[in-house]
């Protein structure tokens, strides 16, 4: 929440991002500044194996890895479980994730200030210094596993493409606004476009919120076009049955116990669609879960809740037609007999 993208496409426009950005501090509003080669929800283009002490290059560790600042951990919001943060001039230091930290044999408590190694050339390895490890969190969709991750260290101004800039306002108009004049004075020729991070994270599942849209208006349609058809059969089975009600009624029956006898044979058909209904359900849930990776479990108490909701809609909709033949005059339904 609260966080803005900000997109560099030529080396004339990162050129002008420590500008850029020492401006932007002036603004109240602006909480961080960081600048990154990518941010999440986006695919990671880098990766390559690396390895820790006393392993090689055969058994390393294929890892994702980015470059940022040392206000990339503040702007996102990433926990560190053990070591330190990126300062200004930790080139050649990285953070690792706790994914990465295991594959490696390496223990969170200690893995700061290991030395890991990586071979682009094979015989020619070179090293980075671990300073920290980030608790494992998800870059990617929740229907992707974490991934082995690092982040490396930059201060060179062509490996970054991306600012994120952290505010702390929810008036986005005065902000942009004042953003833009501040873009437009740095960078003239380039067009002031912007993202905000949270749509952009929710853009990996417009497909399940599309889906979650047509189920809720399918299953309203449902609820509408059934509760018209009970009503409709509860009206026709009260009128079937009115004599049989005023009988009941002259003989000493209650109103309760009158609504129950109209009542039961409906309720015996919604529990008869639960018992074929759940265990459909419980399986197509499950398989529909199986895409993600990390996902809740499906509970007893979700169909409960759901057969009790069942229940209630068909007994408010009965009801109405089970009182109003209940407290009836039984003189009107017999006086023809």
């Amino acid at each position: 929440d609260q966080k803005l993208i900000f997109s560099f496409y030529t080396d004339a426009e990162k050129n002008k991002m420590a500008s850029l950005t020492d401006a932007l501090h002036a603004m109240p509003e602006v909480e961080t500044i960081s600048k990154t080669d990518n941010y999440p929800s986006q695919f990671v283009m880098q990766d390559y194996g690396v390895y820790a002490p006393g392993s090689d290059n055969k058994h390393a560790v294929d890892a994702q890895n980015m470059n940022t600042d040392e206000y990339y951990v503040k702007s996102i919001g990433i926990k560190i479980i053990n070591g330190r943060d990126f300062r200004q001039n930790d080139t050649g230091r990285v953070l690792i994730n706790e994914t990465l930290c295991k594959r490696l044999g390496l223990k969170p408590e200690t893995a700061a200030g290991t030395i890991i190694y990586s071979e682009f050339i094979p015989g020619q390895p070179f090293s980075v210094e671990v300073i920290g490890v980030m608790k494992d969190f998800n870059y990617n969709s929740l229907h992707m596993e974490v991934k082995p991750f690092m982040l490396k260290y930059s201060n060179n101004k062509t490996d970054f493409g991306y600012m994120i800039i952290s505010v702390k306002s929810e008036n986005f108009k005065s902000i942009l606004s004042k953003i833009g004049s501040i873009w437009h004075t740095a960078l003239p020729v380039a067009p002031f476009e912007y993202l905000f991070l949270d749509q952009e994270v929710q853009k990996q599942y417009d497909t399940e919120i599309t889906l979650g849209n047509i189920i809720n208006s399918f299953t309203l349609m449902a609820i509408m076009i059934s509760s018209l058809g009970l009503f409709g059969l509860a009206a026709f089975s009260a009128e079937q049955r009115s004599k049989e009600i005023g009988i009941r009624k002259v003989l000493g029956a209650s109103v309760s116990g009158i609504v129950q006898l109209l009542s039961k044979d409906f309720l015996k058909l919604v529990f008869i669609s639960l018992i074929i209904a759940i265990p459909i359900s419980w399986w197509a849930m499950n398989k529909w879960l199986e895409g993600f990776n990390y996902r809740v479990s499906i509970t007893w108490w979700m169909f409960s809740l759901a057969g009790l909701i069942a229940i209630f809609i068909a007994l408010f909709t009965v009801s109405f037609q089970a009182i109003k033949a209940a407290v009836a005059n039984p003189v009107k339904s017999l006086k023809t007999e």
